[in-house]
């Protein structure tokens, strides 16, 4: 990088890539939501769908788990009784 004719060498560099997603909605939302000009829209509905799609995530993995579980006996004790007996095994 050239700034001022000398050579300044930058200490990293960070791509972040990037999307569009363009998507429709009722004429009274988006009406709304320019009453409010000072709002990052953009940044909500990011904040969102990062939200949501961590809730997905878990639910995926709760479903993996319990499918990983089908058939496993419950145990007749405790779990606490348990770990504390392998605990005091070491």
């Amino acid at each position: 990088m050239y700034v001022d004719n000398s050579y300044i060498r930058p200490a990293c560099f960070a791509v972040v890539g990037s999307e569009v997603l363009s998507i429709r909605v009722r004429r009274e939302l988006k009406e709304k939501m320019r009453e409010f000009k000072g709002v990052d829209w953009r940044r909500e509905i990011e904040s969102f769908l990062e939200r949501r799609l961590k809730e997905l995530e878990l639910e995926r993995v709760l479903k993996t788990v319990e499918k990983a579980l089908e058939g496993v006996p419950a145990s007749s004790e405790p779990a606490w009784r348990t770990i504390r007996e392998v605990r005091e095994s070491r």
